[in-house]
Order: C-alpha cells, then structure tokens, then sequence
C-alpha cells in the first residue's frame, strides 16, 4: 500500500487563493514569450506582454502584490486539493470621465463546471488620478467541480460606457465521477454503494475519471502509476479491509475492465476510469475513505491530494461471515479452528457472545478464551469431542449476538470437519551431545493447546517456526516435556557458546513479540496466542547434566500452586494410611478375641476345653494355674475329693470366713481325709 495522509484530511480546505494559486508577479511580465511556453515562471500564459504603470490604466487593471497595474489577459493556476479551491480576483477600475458611476460588476463568460461560485464585488474607492476615482474591486471566485481550463469576462458597467477584462484558470488534479456526478473530494456525497449482500454479487464499480495537468494537452496520457494510494476508517486505526489492496498491487491495474487478484482498486493506464472491488460481506464503520496523492502535479512544491469516501447502506445488520476450509480433528477429540469476519463491532451492533459450531449430530460452543476475537478478522477455536476415523461432515455454524442468533453466511463453500483417526502426541527427544556446544531450553507457550492434544503436527509447526527464527534442520531441535498451563513445550537446542545462546533468546524473545508476529505467522498460530517463556542452559560441558542449577531448578521445578497441591494431597494420603494401620489393628484384634472366645461357654467367660485357652494357662508344680481350667490330673483329684464330701459330709459353718474357704479350697477341707 502506498503511503498517504491518514489524518487530517479535513483540516485542509485548501484555500487555493492563499497557496496554491500562482499569483501575478512583476517579474513574470518580462519572462520571454519562449520561456513562457516552456512552462517556467509564475504566470502560464499572458495574451499580451505590457508593462506595469504605477496608476491605473483607464479601465479596468490587475493589481499586482506590488501594487502595480496591467491591463491584460491572466491565467493562474489552481491546485483542486480535496475536491475544492478559492482564489481572489483582485483588480482597479479607472473610468473615463469623473462623472461616471458604476451601476453593475460581474464576472462572465466561464465554465461553471469549473468555476462554481462568484461572489459579490467588494469596492472600495482609494483614490483619483486627475479627478477621475479609482475603485479597487476584489471577487472570490470557488472551485469545487472539475479539472480543466477556463476563461472569464469581468465586466463593470457605468451609465456611459462598459469596460471589460478578460483572465483564466488552469485548474490541475483529477475528478473520479459516476453517472456525470463528481464523487470524488471532501465535502462530495461520495461513492454510495448498496448493502453489502447485494454487493457480494457484483463487487466491481467504475468510476470515470478526468484528470489535468499544468502544461498539458488533452491529447497527453497521464502517468497514473505514480499515484499513492491509501486507505483509512472513519474512526480508529484499524483498517476493516473492505477493500483488499497488497503491497505488489500495481497503480495502473485496472485493464479490460478487471482488476487483479487481490488488487481492490486501480486507474485504468490512460488514465480514463478508476475501479474499486469491494471485498465480500464487509463494510466496516459503513464508510471508509480512499486517499490519494500525485506527486507527478504540484504547485508551489504541493502535491495533489484527493480522497473518495465510499459508503454502505447500514439499514440492516451485515451476515456473520465463515471462510469455506476443511479442518481436521483426532478421532478422539480436540480442537477446531474456523476462520471467521462480522463478528464484532464494528459492523456488528455489538459482539458476538458466542459461536455455536455442529456437525454430525453434536454442538459445540466456541471457547472465546483461546479465540482470536481482533479486527478484522476472527479466529474461533471449539473444543469438539471424538468421532470415527475417515468420516468427514459438513458442519453448521450459528452466532450469537445480544439481540439475535443467525447462520453464518459461508464464503468460498462449506466448512468441512475431517475425522483423521488418533493423531500421536508429540515425543520427548533428548538432543544427542556435540562436541563444544551448549545445549539449552526455551520455553513456548500455546494458547489453543494443552499437552492432551499437542500432537506430533502441532510440533512440528513448532519447529517450523523455530527452523525460519533461528535456521537449521528439524535434528537440531529436542524436546524435553509438555508441560501444563495450555501446552508448553520445552524445546531444546544448541549454541555454539554463552554469546550464541543469548543472541538465539533474543532472537527468539523478538520474533515471538506479539508486535512482530513473525515467530507466530511461521507456526500458523495467531499472534496473540503464542508466547516466550523462559530459557535456561541444560548442558554447557557437553556431559548434559551441567549448567546453571538455579535455573534448571526454576525451570524444571514445578509451580508454587502445583507444589501446595500435592503438599494437601500427601497430607490426606498419610491421613488415610494411618486410619487404615488404626483399622487393621483393630480388626485383628476383633478376629483374636472372636477366635479366643468362640466356644459354647457364657458370655465373656471362656471354655475351660478351649484349645488356645488351655495352652494360654500358667499352672504351678501343683497344677494351679492362673485361673485356666485344670488338667485332666487335677480334674481326676476333684472328682474324688467330690465323694468323699457326699461320704463325710462337714457340718455348716457359722463363720462367713470358714464358709469362704470352705467354697474356695475344698482340698484343705478334707486334707486329713486325704492324708
């Protein structure tokens, strides 16, 4: 695009009598004649060369800017700057006689094509010469039609006699018109085109054009290809790419009625019609302006300058646009990116809230976060589920605005989803050691990605992008991890020495700037969705395991939100261990006590049989034990002491005591029995 004013373009209304009208000079009246036609001096063209008298002629006179008269044809120049130009006719009148009284002034005999207002005569009488007044009378004269030539009468009539004066204007730039109406200029009504849906099935208006340059004939041919051409919004910076117009574009470019690829606007190379192509579906703040300048016509070392305001009919909302593309998506899910316009506002009453993409029976709702939602185009990211390896579907989208929600209009064709099958995710590779080099790591993030999905594609656009910032091949690349935080892969690469590797970072930290872009356009990834993170040496010995520990730590380590998590986690891990150590002993317990226990006899009291609770006994030499059942010896003794109480019985006892003792050891009762 060439360069241009882009702002204040209204501030100059040009005022061509101030600096752009060439004005008559003495030293212009004795130019040669050949000089003159050569184009040189202020004044292009004088019918008759007279000398400049100090008083004014009978008459009427040009004044000069040194207060001198002449009496002859004039022609100026004036510069059509933004589609408009004044100057001042300034001049004396001198009658015949004292006793004449000017009744009428007028200028006539032009082109109102041309010149398009004449005001009223100012006068003011200044003086005599012998009795006779002499009157200054000053017109403005405006230019706001077309370029060209054009003569003029000025005419003063008295009561006796009319006296006349004859000038021209030579009035240089060009006019864009259609239908025999002037568009072109600021204070035009401008190229009004219609809705941007009608549009969209003929794009192409031409425009004629008239041009004029200072010294030139009809019969010459323009250089057109020296125009400048610029574009501007009607409020902020960002152009809405209404009309698409690359660098390679060429001036001249509008041949056999066509434009070229990419090419929305052109002169045709004689210099005859201008054509503008507007691009699909879009119409911006609904006006936009065209800016040109010519270098190739000046005056007083001022280019021309013109612009065209091109205008929509806004009456009703402009379509929410999808770009026809076939992506592909893992058989078991990820993400899909659709490129979309007229998603925002401008053009839009307000923004989208959301996009809603389905195909093969399912919906998915756009993730405005990992979204590129920027003028003037969108990028609109879905998290979208899996599906059958080789199936491709034709998918829907919908947007959602405050107000509304309609179907995308798709440019170009449909949007297809293509179902590839499980894609691989990306490889750890270690780099292999070089002798003398440093192998480091740099960190990237992804906006659109977490390690889950950054497939082995993904990666290798990575690479790409590395490859075209820092050169080399995909060997002298590795990767360490994918890490969390969207997907941040740990690229490793080598450098010659210290020296290398900090202009590689900074090399890296430049392109990958979302100002730049130029890391991120080599990956295919929107500017703002990739990033710099860190970098650090792994190995500066060759051995890989030496280099800067603080940084390897800092960047191995994992996040401070990371370490709290899994502090919390392995405090309720020993919390689970203990209480599950407090329930074995406990079982265990129970499953002793049940086994201790079991047998048939009451409640809480244990069966003298009971195998466990006979070994569990301490008898002494005597065959007492501490509380255990006896042993079949001492069963035996008891059953005989038994008989011998039935044979001989003792009488009661009054002693509570006897009576204890009697009941607790019935083997000292009858000892002398026994004995």
């Amino acid at each position: 695009m060439m360069g241009g004013r882009t702002t204040g373009w209204g501030a100059k209304r040009w005022v061509a009598g101030l600096s752009a009208v060439v004005a008559v000079a003495a030293a212009a009246w004795a130019t040669t004649a050949a000089a003159m036609e050569a184009g040189r001096g202020s004044v292009t063209e004088i019918a008759t060369v007279q000398p400049a008298t100090k008083q004014p002629p009978v008459g009427c006179s040009y004044r000069t800017s040194d207060g001198l008269h002449i009496n002859t044809t004039v022609t100026k120049q004036v510069l059509l700057m933004y589609g408009s130009a004044s100057d001042t006719i300034s001049f004396s009148f001198r009658p015949t006689n004292k006793s004449e009284e000017i009744e009428s002034v007028a200028i006539t005999s032009y082109k109102r094509a041309i010149i398009t207002s004449v005001s009223e005569a100012e006068q003011n009488v200044v003086g005599n010469v012998g009795g006779v007044p002499v009157t200054n009378m000053t017109f403005t004269i405006g230019f706001d039609g077309t370029v060209g030539e054009t003569g003029y009468v000025v005419e003063v009539t008295t009561q006796e006699d009319t006296y006349t004066m004859e000038g021209a204007y030579e009035v240089g730039g060009f006019v864009l018109s259609v239908d025999d109406k002037i568009v072109s200029g600021e204070e035009k009504d401008g190229l009004q085109l219609g809705d941007v849906v009608s549009l969209a099935s003929k794009p192409l208006t031409e425009c004629s054009m008239k041009w004029k340059a200072f010294g030139s004939s009809s019969s010459d041919t323009p250089d057109v290809s020296t125009i400048e051409i610029a574009f501007k919004e009607q409020e902020g910076s960002t152009f809405l790419k209404e009309v698409e117009y690359a660098d390679t574009c060429a001036v001249d470019g509008y041949v056999d009625s066509k434009l070229a690829e990419g090419c929305g606007v052109g002169f045709s190379p004689n210099g005859n019609a201008f054509a503008i192509k507007t691009s699909p579906y879009r119409c911006g703040y609904g006006q936009f302006f065209v800016h040109f300048t010519w270098p190739a016509i000046e005056l007083n070392g001022e280019a021309f300058e013109t612009v065209l305001i091109v205008k929509f009919d806004k009456s009703s909302p402009p379509p929410c646009v999808a770009l026809a593309n076939t992506v592909e998506v893992d058989a078991r899910g990820g993400v899909v990116a659709v490129d979309m316009f007229n998603l925002l506002n401008p053009p839009q009453p307000s923004d989208v809230q959301k996009v809603i993409l389905t195909y093969d029976g399912k919906s998915y709702d756009s993730d405005n976060g990992k979204s590129t939602l920027e003028q003037p185009d969108q990028r609109v990211v879905f998290p979208v589920s899996g599906g059958t390896s080789g199936e491709t579907h034709e998918a829907t989208i919908e947007c959602a605005f405050e107000d509304r929600t309609i179907e995308a209009t798709y440019l170009g064709g449909n949007v297809q989803v293509e179902v590839t099958g499980e894609a691989s995710l990306a490889e750890i590779k270690d780099l292999p050691e070089r002798d003398g080099k440093i192998i480091f790591a740099v960190l990237i993030e992804f906006d659109r990605y977490d390690p889950d999905n950054y497939t082995v594609t993904t990666h290798s656009k990575c690479l790409a992008g590395f490859i075209a910032m820092l050169g080399g091949d995909v060997d002298d690349y590795g990767l360490a991890s994918v890490r969390r935080g969207s997907a941040i892969p740990e690229v490793l690469l080598y450098a010659d020495d210290k020296e290398d590797y900090d202009a590689q970072v900074e090399t890296l930290k430049a392109d990958l700037d979302e100002e730049s872009c130029k890391g991120q356009e080599a990956m295919d990834e929107p500017c703002s969705d990739v990033r710099f993170l860190e970098s650090y040496v792994v190995a500066s010995d060759g051995s890989g395991v030496s280099g800067d520990g603080s940084a390897v730590a800092a960047a191995t380590g994992l996040a401070t939100w990371s370490i709290a998590l899994i502090a919390v986690l392995g405090a309720l891990l020993v919390l689970l261990l203990v209480a599950l150590a407090l329930w074995a002993v406990y079982r265990r317990s129970a499953e002793q006590t049940e086994s201790d226990y079991s047998t048939s006899g009451p409640l809480g009291v244990p069966d003298p049989d009971d195998l466990l609770y006979n070994e569990s006994v301490v008898r002494d030499v005597y065959g007492r034990s501490n509380g255990a059942g006896p042993t079949a010896e001492t069963a035996a003794a008891r059953a005989r002491e038994a008989e011998l109480r039935e044979e001989f019985p003792r009488p009661p006892s009054t002693s509570a005591a006897s009576g204890r003792a009697e009941t607790d050891d019935a083997s000292s009762t009858y000892s002398g029995l026994m004995g």
